[in-house]
């Protein structure tokens, strides 16, 4: 957000990035790097930067708290064991969206994960015990994230879609999957959430995994598509990529997924299957 308020200012003043990068006795590279947010802000450039853009006082003062806040750890560095440090962006930003999407393929996501859903996963992941110490941080980290997210007094507006094979691929025993299924069922219920399937006879196919697109409110940070991989993510915020992705998004929603009710139906069948 400072990267991008800093950018707009600039540009609203019709300053140079040459004359900005000056003003702080950097290289442009710096200043580049600053309205990118790939490297820690220093407050005194922050004020610099203010007195160049001629901002009032309030809004320095914000530009300011920014800054800070900027160097501050993030929550989610409490889990920094468990957390790959390529999805601690994403879950940093989750609870500041103001529409989440997400399309998974494997396995249930895990903003609504159960907590022994969670605890399984992280288990095979890393090739340990229930008992292990780090599994029960994974699952922790899980159960703080969905409160961030859904537990604010204005969540955001979230949509998953979820392939019909994650309905079927078995976490764990079949009462850990029938909790996980009547948890899914209850999400439904939930004005902010929307949760559809995409069937195995869906008319469009992705070739990633895991996609999720988040949205800011306005004065926010820009759109960003993350792309989840094996080992790695990437994070796509030039508009002709996150057009492409949220395109494909869109197409899942609109071509290939059931719709609530079908959904619904879908997850009744789910948990009568592991009831039996």
């Amino acid at each position: 957000m400072l990267g991008v308020d800093l950018r707009t200012w600039r540009e609203r003043r019709k300053i140079a990035t040459k004359e900005a990068a000056r003003a702080i006795n950097a290289s442009l590279s710096k200043l580049s790097r600053l309205e990118r947010a790939e490297s820690p802000p220093d407050v005194r450039d922050v004020r610099d930067l203010a007195d160049l853009y001629g901002v009032d006082a309030d809004e320095r003062l914000r530009l300011e708290c920014l800054a800070k806040r900027a160097t501050e750890p993030e929550w989610v560095w409490r889990y920094a064991d468990c957390a790959p440090s390529w999805m601690r962006r994403l879950i940093g930003l989750e609870a500041k969206a103001s529409l989440l999407t997400t399309f998974e393929m494997k396995v249930v996501p895990g903003l609504l994960q159960t907590a022994n859903y969670a605890l399984h996963i992280s288990a095979n992941g890393l090739n340990v015990d229930l008992a292990d110490p780090l599994v029960q941080q994974c699952a922790a980290l899980r159960e703080e994230r969905q409160q961030r997210v859904f537990g604010q007094h204005e969540p955001p507006r979230s949509v998953f879609l979820l392939d019909e094979g994650i309905l079927y691929r078995q976490v764990g025993n079949r009462e850990i999957m029938r909790e996980q299924m009547l948890r899914l069922r209850e999400l439904l219920e939930q004005p902010h959430i929307a949760i559809r399937i995409v069937p195995f006879h869906g008319r469009v196919v992705s070739n990633y995994g895991s996609v999720t697109h988040l949205r800011f409110a306005l004065q926010g940070l820009p759109p960003l598509v993350y792309i989840e991989g094996h080992d790695d993510a990437t994070y796509h915020t030039k508009q002709e990529e996150v057009e492409r992705h949220v395109t494909l998004l869109l197409r899942l929603s609109d071509e290939a997924a059931e719709s609530t009710g079908d959904s619904r139906a879908m997850l009744d069948k789910a948990v009568a299957r592991f009831r039996d």
